[in-house]
This record gives structure tokens, C-alpha cells and sequence, in this order.
């Protein structure tokens, strides 16, 4: 098990604000939908019964410091679940994690919470005539862990990947859809979790918000998929996902590109996105294309 300290990459320079991070988790807790959502003294308190994601059963906190986790423990309880909280920007709430960490709630899940400018993937993701390549080295340059800059990491990463370049992705046909329909046997398909049936019934077809549905194939079969959700100003990227042996061929950076420019055709102007903080090889991906480091959480779950 690792520390919460572990989990936490330090926000560097031009990081969004406190004010920001709570606008872009409220924009998530938005386009991923419990099915039971209340407001307690300032928390954000969800549950989705038969899903087993954490976002979908777990509370989120208020941007002020928390007085008294007393309410969620009381919602979770009287629904005869964990008691799980998302400790989110972790950078802010420190106090509620190390209160939490005493009372013997355990640590869960680091995430890492990137944001971009939707014009600047949507150029880095152009046709190859209409955009220069970014080679590794340009994309590692600002990439950031919690021991400083992870540009040996994203290298190796991106060296393994054979990664193509992101300005050659533009000739990858993208579906867009924009309602989930049949993308959902495609995210069944390349999602790889038990309840991903759940998940698409009673979450991805309960948003409300304009969405789009991406998906690429490949001799007949679901390659790659995506998902993003606008919403007033901001979009977010959920469930980018690759077939295993179709990796390393673009189709991650073209789905992204197809996103972008959905986004940017709804008024959104920035983009965020929630990925595991050990999973180099993705992180260096949305690093190519324009994502940088906006805050990190993790959950605290008891029992």
C-alpha cells in the first residue's frame, strides 16, 4: 500500500488554481452521473448502486476547509456501503487526508488531473500536411512527478511506445456519435471492467450535457474509443481506451484530436482529463499533445 504522499505530484508552475480544480471536479461529478447525488454542508456526496468506480460512489469535498466529515459517514452508512471520500485537489486538502489517515481510513487509487487548451490539441492532433510532428524530447520537456520532472520516465515511456508522431494521426477515421447508442458495445468492448454493462446503462446514458461518443474500428472490430462531456466552458475526456494489439499505431492520439475539435465546435476552451499517475506510457501520450499537470486525489475509504 502507498502513502497518500506517494500519490501527490507537486502542481507546477501555471497550475489552475484551488478555484479551478473544485470547477473541473463539479464538471466531472456532472458528465459521470450517480445515480443518488446529495449536497451536505458543502460535500458532494454520490451513489451509484452496481457500479463499483470509486467517482461513483464516494464524496466529494467542499473547497473550504472541512469542519465535519460527520454527514458523510451518515450517508454511506444508512446506505450499508464503505465510507469512501475523494480527497480532491489532495494538494488542498491535507488536513481532511491526514484527519481521515488517523481515523483509519485507507489510501486508494492516485490520480492525476491534466487540463489543456482545446486549440492546442486540436493543432497538435492535425493532419500531417497541417501540423509538425512533436518528438519525444519537446513533449517530456514540462512533464512533472513527485520527485521533480519525469522526463527520463516519459521518455523510456515513449521510446517503448514507438510512439507515432502526433501530427501524423490525422488520417485515422474517427466516429463521432452524439448519443451513446451502439457506442456502447463498443465501451463494453474495450472498457475491461465487470461492471462495464452497469456502467454504461445507469451512467454514460443518464448524462445530460452535450457528448460525444468516439470510436475507431479496425477490420470490423472496436479499436479505440473515447468519450467527452462539455460543459460551460470546460470539456472532459472519459474512458480512452485502445485495443491492446493495436496500440502504438495513433489511434489514442486521433481519438483525442476528434475530441478536441468536437469541444472546441460546443465553446469549450479547455480540456481535463483524469488519469492513474503510474500509467507513464498514457500520461506521456496527453503530454504530446498539449495536457499538463492541473492536481492530483486520491480516495479514503473505511472499512
Amino acid at each position: 500500500m502507498h502513502d497518500a504522499t506517494d500519490m501527490e505530484t507537486p502542481p507546477r508552475q501555471g497550475s489552475v488554481t484551488v478555484g479551478s480544480a473544485w470547477r473541473i471536479e463539479r464538471c466531472a461529478a456532472l458528465a459521470w452521473p450517480a445515480a443518488v447525488t446529495e449536497e451536505r454542508e458543502g460535500w458532494l456526496l454520490r451513489h451509484s448502486p452496481g457500479v463499483t468506480r470509486r467517482r461513483s460512489n464516494s464524496a466529494l469535498p467542499p473547497p473550504a476547509p472541512v469542519r465535519s466529515i460527520e454527514p458523510v459517514e451518515r450517508f454511506y452508512r444508512d446506505r450499508g456501503v464503505p465510507v469512501r471520500v475523494q480527497i480532491s485537489p489532495a494538494e488542498h486538502h491535507r488536513e481532511l487526508d491526514a484527519r481521515l489517515a488517523g481515523l483509519g481510513y485507507r489510501v486508494e487509487s492516485g490520480v492525476a488531473v491534466l487540463t489543456a487548451r482545446t486549440g492546442d490539441v486540436v493543432a497538435a492532433t492535425a493532419p500531417a500536411d497541417t501540423a509538425p510532428a512533436v518528438t519525444a524530447a519537446e513533449a517530456t520537456r514540462e512533464a512533472v512527478t513527485p520527485a521533480g520532472t519525469v522526463a527520463a520516465m516519459a521518455r523510456e515511456a515513449v521510446t517503448r511506445a514507438d510512439a507515432v508522431p502526433v501530427g501524423a494521426v490525422g488520417s485515422v477515421p474517427v466516429e463521432v456519435a452524439g448519443d451513446p447508442g451502439g457506442w456502447l458495445a463498443v465501451f463494453a468492448d474495450l472498457d475491461g471492467h465487470s461492471d462495464s454493462e452497469t456502467v454504461g446503462r445507469e451512467v454514460i446514458s443518464r448524462i445530460a450535457g452535450p457528448a460525444a461518443f468516439l470510436s475507431v474500428s479496425h477490420e470490423g472490430r472496436a479499436a479505440a474509443m473515447g468519450m467527452v462531456v462539455a460543459d460551460s466552458g470546460w470539456a472532459g475526456v472519459f474512458c480512452m481506451a485502445t485495443r491492446p494489439d493495436l496500440r502504438r499505431r495513433g489511434l489514442a492520439a486521433a481519438v483525442l484530436g476528434a475530441g478536441a475539435r468536437w469541444a472546441a465546435g460546443r465553446g469549450a476552451d479547455r480540456l481535463y482529463l483524469q488519469v492513474e499517475k503510474d500509467n507513464l506510457a498514457a500520461r506521456a501520450l496527453y503530454e504530446r499533445v498539449g495536457f499538463t499537470y492541473s492536481h492530483g486525489y486520491h480516495f479514503r475509504t473505511f472499512p
